[in-house]
């Protein structure tokens, strides 16, 4: 994988989603959808595997003033001999007056990394088994306002590493694997109009959480995230959509758990970790419009930094990514997309297909 080119392209041969009813008055509706994929990506090769997404509301009696809850379930099998399970949740509760959301999962992957910081890139690999458990419980406080608490967990299991390699010969900390676990505070500002396709509002959010033996982890460190994004409503359904991110540590965190720039969501042609480093910032900005029948089509630019320190960020380290994408409409009621998107930097490239926005 030449300067960390990602490859990833799906095809589905089929979607079905259908609904069921419950015995009330307003027949409040479960929606399901079900979808068969097939990808190729040279940290996998081929693979394939099947993604569900529930979306429902748990009061049926608040039909039009609740936000949607969803479950999306998932899990992949790689010739590489990979394992991909993962079930992800945002449920709302009590007239949206209590939020859950997170993801559980259990991964056998493979990956790459490729240096610390912003020198020039180095190439190596590693595998691993781990578990994975995501969750936030918040309460609403004031009217669109939200706190609670955080728990993060990982149990990283090494199954190889590259003895040539920057983990190996520099002994990089957390080498040994071993488990992440901590807990923090949270603190959500959301006046979004919808959950699965926003059109207006905000949606801010905040939290930090300790990494400490006294909560079971092996490392002590602190991170802190915030992210801002505002949806601007262009009307017949055209949105430009703008996201502020950063995400900060204090302390020693393991190489597998420093701010990473990449990935799906932020800064998209990046594989995820390409560079990373204790303190990140980014934003992103993308417009989203309808086509034709059910498929739209989006284009996004964005930009992000990673540096040891906050007085190390420059301007010259700072990276770009564009790309566009194509939408096709799952669920006209709840506006839940399938994307597709393709997105280049100057160093790497990629695409990209999951259900629901990248923010």
């Amino acid at each position: 994988m030449k300067h960390g080119k990602l490859i990833l392209f799906a095809f589905f041969s089929f979607s079905c989603f259908f609904s069921l009813s419950q015995a009330d008055t307003l027949k409040q509706k479960i929606k399901v959808v079900g979808l068969p994929i097939l990808y190729y990506q040279p940290e996998t090769r081929w693979a394939g595997g099947v993604a569900g997404f529930l979306s429902f509301k748990t009061d049926p009696y608040q039909k039009d003033s609740l936000n949607w809850s969803q479950i999306a379930l998932g899990g992949a099998y790689t010739q590489e001999k990979q394992i991909l399970t993962y079930a992800s949740f945002d449920v709302w509760m009590k007239k949206n007056a209590y939020n859950l959301n997170g993801e559980i999962g259990y991964y056998k992957y493979f990956y790459y990394f490729h240096g610390i910081g912003n020198d020039e890139r180095s190439l190596e690999s590693y595998n691993l088994n781990f578990a994975r458990l995501r969750a936030t419980f918040e309460k609403r406080v004031y009217p669109a306002t939200y706190v609670g608490v955080k728990y993060v967990f990982d149990q990283m299991n090494f199954t190889r590493l590259d003895t040539m390699g920057i983990i190996y010969t520099q002994n990089l900390l957390g080498m040994g694997g071993g488990i992440i676990s901590g807990l923090g505070m949270s603190a959500r500002y959301d006046t979004r109009n919808s959950t699965f396709y926003p059109t207006q509002g905000y949606q801010i959010r905040a939290n930090s959480t300790f990494y400490s033996p006294v909560f079971g982890s092996d490392y002590t460190y602190n991170v802190s995230e915030i992210d801002a994004i505002k949806y601007f409503d262009l009307k017949k359904d055209r949105v430009l959509a703008t996201y502020v991110y950063g995400r900060f540590i204090a302390g020693d965190a393991p190489f597998f758990h420093l701010s990473m720039l990449g990935g799906n969501k932020k800064m998209r042609g990046y594989y995820q970790g390409f560079y990373r480093d204790k303190q990140l910032l980014g934003w992103q900005t993308e417009y989203r419009t309808p086509v034709w029948w059910r498929f739209g089509a989006v284009a996004f630019v964005g930009n992000a930094v990673v540096a040891p320190t906050f007085s190390q960020f420059a301007l010259k380290h700072v990276k770009t990514t564009a790309g566009l994408g194509l939408r096709f409409l799952l669920d006209k009621e709840r506006k839940i997309n399938l994307r597709i998107d393709y997105a280049l930097s100057k160093e790497s490239s990629g695409f990209y297909l999951t259900i629901g926005e990248a923010f």
